[in-house]
Formats: structure tokens, C-alpha cells, sequence
């Protein structure tokens, strides 16, 4: 049951991302809201694909620096135009580690983190892919707003709208 509450918080983040999706226009992918913060494209490369790179590490953990010049090389693929293919790509990869996962290894399986904190797989699944998805989902929305879409509202950050 566990499981199932974490990946439906994944697929909640992805979607919420493919929801803002539409909103980012050509203009907005070079937007820097400060010296030493990532642009929007910069940005959407990183939610392209952190979920699953996350996943991947807690499951297989086999990130090699070969690997993460791989990742970042791939990143640098995405477009605005691909960005939700690639989001969908990611959540297929999030399916796949997730199926590898049992609740039993949720509950006992201790992983490491990138900063190095240790914790139970579950606990990590939440403080790292699915925090992170949520909080820079949200700053590319904050993004959006600060360079001039007034007709974005909270809804389409938070909510899940049914069209």
C-alpha cells in the first residue's frame, strides 16, 4: 500500500509538470531570476529527468561519473517542445524502478542520498524525487509568473484540472 501512495505522488508531480507544460512560451526559456539560479531551460532539464535518476540510484545505484556525463548530455536534448514527452519518458523509468521495489524494501532498505544521509528507501522516495519534482515544479511556475503570466493562478501549479 505504501508503494502505491508513493508512485501515485510521482504521477501526481508529472502530471502537475505536464499541466504547465502548455504555459512556457520561447521567451520564458532564457528567464534568470538571478545571477547563479538556473534559467527556465535549465530548469525544465532537471525535472525532465531527476525523478528517475533518483529512482535509479536507490535501486540500482550505478551512477558512475560516465553515467552522469551521460544524463546531463541527454538533458541538454531537451527542447520546450519535447518537454512533455520527456517527462513521460521519465515516468515510464519511474515505473520500472518502482516494480523493482518490494513494500518489504520500502520499509527496511537503507539507501544513501547524494549528500550523503542515509535513511529508509521509502523516507528517501519522498525526501528526494518526490520533494524535489514538487519544489522546483513549483519554481517553474513561480518562473512563469515572474516573467508575465498573469493568467497562470495556484490551480494550475497545485490542482489536478480534468479537461
Amino acid at each position: 500500500m505504501f508503494k502505491q501512495h508513493l508512485l501515485q505522488n510521482l504521477q501526481r508531480e508529472i502530471f502537475l509538470l505536464k499541466q504547465l507544460a502548455p504555459f512556457i512560451e520561447e521567451r520564458d526559456l532564457d528567464f534568470r531570476p538571478a545571477e547563479k539560479m538556473r534559467n527556465t531551460i535549465e530548469l525544465m532539464q532537471y525535472l525532465s529527468g531527476i525523478g528517475a535518476v533518483m529512482m535509479r540510484w536507490f535501486v540500482k545505484n550505478d551512477l558512475t561519473p560516465e553515467e552522469w556525463v551521460k544524463i546531463r548530455e541527454h538533458r541538454k536534448t531537451l527542447t520546450r517542445e519535447n518537454f512533455k514527452e520527456r517527462l513521460d519518458q521519465q515516468m515510464e523509468e519511474i515505473l520500472m524502478y518502482m516494480n523493482m521495489i518490494t513494500e518489504e524494501d520500502l520499509n527496511k532498505k537503507e539507501v544513501e542520498l547524494p549528500s550523503k544521509e542515509k535513511m529508509v528507501l521509502g523516507i528517501a522516495i519522498i525526501n528526494a524525487p518526490i520533494k524535489w519534482l514538487a519544489a522546483y515544479r513549483y519554481q517553474l511556475f513561480t518562473y512563469l509568473k515572474m516573467n508575465g503570466r498573469p493568467e497562470l493562478s495556484t490551480k494550475e501549479a497545485w490542482t489536478v484540472i480534468q479537461s
